[in-house]
């Protein structure tokens, strides 16, 4: 139960903190006169109207020289998957409600929820925990123990995903062997060149058919220079997903790139998790650049193919 001090604290700090924070306060007559207060402040009134059913949010963990941070990226649910944004007062009103110390926070690997951990700080408990010179709007990012292999979190936990059939060892190298004889050659990249590309294979059981997707990825460690340039150049980066289809695995979504700075940059697959509370997951990617820790590709599966939904460009500083 809140005491009279701590709602008045709560109260002078945010006007409308106490339809975030719940219990303890007399909620009903003090909205009503928070909003009247706030009639000339339309930006907070969209805020806190947001705020107030506290959606459930994907949050994306950021890796660079701060240290790892877990940061807001979207509302998600049946009412879809919106990405967010919000004045410097409703992220600091989202800070004290979704990442202040002992918030829950559910991690995920390999689109399977782990057990629950607890945020350690928030961005505004005390001194900012980040700062960047210049910016008024900046996105908070929360500290919390991070398990390995961990790029996204949520506030709630997902619904559980369609079942498929699991793939066997065998299944899986046959689908992989087909890629270089069916996709390889029509992204530019000839057979024998293939195996010198390091591959990483990640099965994700997506819950959009009835086995598993597989997302495959090649990389050439050799640098390319700038002055090369992408037209009929050899791609030194490919990422295939496949589906399971009437005969057997198909490409469902192709990606190649060099990779230097007069061509797209190569992409990072990230995890798959349902964002829309179909049973089924969506994909997500990132990028293997330096200076983008939030930028988010999401691809959804629709009519047998993967197409990309939205991506996420925006850096921490908001504006």
């Amino acid at each position: 139960m809140a005491t009279p001090r701590l709602c008045g604290v709560a109260l002078r700090a945010l006007p409308l903190a106490f339809a975030l924070f719940g219990a303890g306060c007399d909620t009903t007559q003090r909205v009503k006169n928070a909003l009247k207060a706030d009639q000339g402040d339309p930006v907070w009134q969209g805020d806190s109207t947001l705020l107030a059913p506290h959606p459930e949010v994907l949050f994306r963990v950021t890796r660079d020289s701060t240290g790892p941070r877990i940061v807001p990226l979207a509302t998600m649910g049946p009412q879809g998957f919106r990405l967010l944004s919000m004045s410097d007062r409703g992220w600091r009103s989202f800070d004290i409600d979704y990442l202040n110390a002992g918030k829950s926070l559910t991690p995920y690997r390999a689109g399977r929820a782990l057990p629950p951990v607890s945020s350690t700080r928030g961005m505004w408990e005390g001194a900012p925990l980040d700062t960047i010179r210049g910016c008024s709007v900046i996105l908070p990012g929360a500290l919390a123990s991070i398990p390995e292999g961990v790029e996204f979190f949520t506030n709630g936990k997902r619904p559980p995903l369609k079942p498929v059939t699991s793939l066997s060892p065998g299944e899986l190298q046959t689908a992989i062997d087909a890629i270089p004889t069916l996709i390889a050659p029509a992204a530019g990249i000839s057979m024998s060149m293939l195996p010198r590309y390091r591959r990483e294979v990640y099965v994700a059981e997506s819950g959009n058919g009835p086995r598993p997707t597989i997302v495959v990825v090649y990389d050439d460690p050799e640098v390319v220079a700038d002055s090369v340039r992408p037209m009929g150049a050899r791609p030194r980066h490919l990422v295939v997903v496949l589906d399971k289809g009437v005969y057997g695995y198909k490409p469902t979504f192709t990606y190649s790139t060099l990779g230097n700075k007069l061509s797209p940059p190569r992409y990072r697959y990230l995890d798959h998790i349902d964002v829309d509370d179909d049973g089924k997951s969506e994909l997500f990617f990132g990028l293997k650049i330096k200076g983008a820790p939030l930028y988010t590709i999401v691809l959804r599966y629709e009519a047998e193919a993967w197409r990309e939904l939205l991506r996420y460009e925006r850096q921490r500083c908001q504006a």
